[in-house]
């Protein structure tokens, strides 16, 4: 076992996963479940006091399989977009975090509507920071005279790790409508114009920059963690679909990454200046933009079949059922079975599934070819990676559904390992690698660390 170099954070709803690399080359990975979820007036949120100890768990985690930890290192975070932390003058939380599934300030955008805010900061949604914060003023009255920063969550974990000046990562700051769209700096104006107080938050910071370095003294309650990676760089964090796009190997932009995965997705990299349809969902990416559009019930819909048909049966074996099934005998299946389902093999029922979420995919694809109007970089493959991308039924199913509106050169992600399907931990792991000069850029990571094979 290895000294760990490179570690990436990934700070999901369920879950903190910690992967990285060692000094040799080696990949490490594990992963615990989330504490701290909650809610304030109704509305979920995540109790961030619980951070410090996931942390230190994660780090012992990895201790246990028999690593170390190198003396100086590089280390990143993917954290779940939207994430609010409001902090005190003495840097103390006032509330728990309101994460991505509160929705309550619906009205909050439609004044932020009304007063022209999305022709500066972009489209606004009720999870976005920008409205939640007006929404959660309006629910304490003494709330606002108490607020001294605002930030994300993967901010403050930085801040606390590091202790000196805390910085807003443009990844996540752009998708909360915080910035100015086309020059990234802090939208003051219209955070003023919203009743808000724009001193509240802080100096805005590139992602995928050196933040500061880790002190162990820094703050008493990450003392534990920090003294493990005192002296590490701290390298601007990312939202979670910037890092999984970068985990996918997404480094061009003549390439669609398709992830058959927890939530199906298919991301693109586009020019900022570039003229949108406007139905996909437009994130930072790095000196780009990140193009978003989701078949959020993709690994739901499998694993529902799965359980309800296949529980006693392996992956695998399913995955070998469907490639012996009939095609004729294929159905398309969505949010419930046709009346005939019962008269179908398992691995007819199977390969129906798979190639039903295979065809939503491809048409995704399709969605999202139209979405950058007047074209001038055309997409020239596509990248498949994710659990069901290893059914060669699917895979089959997912070439033969996209080529019949475009012939497309086809890849899937050719990685072995710990993190070979952990690619928002992954992606935070080539962030801190680029961020700190291992790689000149992006693309020269995803070449050695997201390698290709066609299919």
């Amino acid at each position: 076992m290895g000294n760990i170099k490179y570690i990436g954070f990934d700070l999901s709803t369920t879950g903190l996963a910690a992967g990285g690399l060692t000094e040799d080359g080696q990949e490490v990975f594990n992963s615990i479940p989330m504490k701290g979820d909650t809610t304030w007036h109704d509305e979920p949120a995540f109790d961030l006091t619980f951070l410090p100890s996931l942390f230190i768990k994660a780090l012992d985690s990895l201790k246990k399989q028999g690593f170390k930890f190198a003396q100086e290192g590089g280390l990143s975070l993917s954290v779940r977009q939207h994430d609010m932390v409001l902090l005190d003058s003495d840097g103390k939380l006032l509330i728990p975090a309101l994460s991505w599934q509160c929705n309550a300030s619906v009205n909050e955008v439609k004044e932020l509507q009304n007063m022209g805010a999305e022709k500066v900061v972009g489209r606004i949604e009720p999870r976005l920071i920008l409205p939640k914060l007006m929404w959660a003023l309006k629910q304490e009255s003494d709330l606002k005279n108490k607020v001294s920063s605002v930030m994300t969550t993967g901010d403050y974990i930085a801040w606390c790790l590091t202790g000196g000046e805390p910085r807003l990562s443009t990844s996540d700051a752009l998708s909360n409508g915080l910035l100015e769209q086309n020059t990234k700096k802090l939208a003051k104006e219209t955070i003023n114009s919203a009743g808000l107080n724009s001193s509240w938050f802080p100096e805005v910071i590139q992602s995928g920059t050196v933040v500061e370095t880790v002190k162990a003294g820094a703050n008493d309650k990450w003392k534990d963690s920090a003294g493990i990676l005192d002296s590490w760089k701290v390298v601007s964090g990312l939202g979670d679909n910037h890092a999984g796009a970068v985990g996918c190997g997404l480094s061009d932009l003549k390439t669609i990454v398709v992830s058959a995965g927890s939530s199906g997705t298919i991301n693109r990299m586009i020019h900022p200046s570039a003229e949108l349809v406007g139905e996909a969902l437009c994130f930072e990416y790095y000196q780009h933009r990140l193009l978003l559009l989701m078949l959020a019930d993709c690994a739901t819909r499998y694993s529902r079949f799965v359980k309800e048909f296949g529980e006693d049966t392996t992956l695998d074996k399913l995955n070998e059922l469907a490639q012996q099934a009939k095609p004729g005998k294929l159905l398309y299946v969505s949010d419930s079975y046709p009346n005939v389902w019962e008269k179908l093999t398992l691995g007819e029922k199977t390969a129906s599934v798979q190639s039903s979420i295979a065809a939503d995919l491809a048409s995704l694809v399709q969605m999202m070819l139209a979405e950058v109007k007047g074209e001038q970089t055309p997409i020239e493959r596509l990248v498949l990676t994710g659990g069901l991308s290893q059914s060669e039924h699917f895979r089959n199913s997912f070439r033969k559904s996209v080529s019949q509106k475009r012939d497309f050169k086809i890849y899937m992600i050719d990685r072995q390992g710990p993190m070979a399907y952990q690619a928002a931990a992954l992606g935070a792991t080539i962030n801190a690698m680029v961020g700190v000069g291992i790689y000149t850029d992006l693309k020269d990571a995803a070449r050695e660390l997201c390698p290709l094979k066609s299919i």
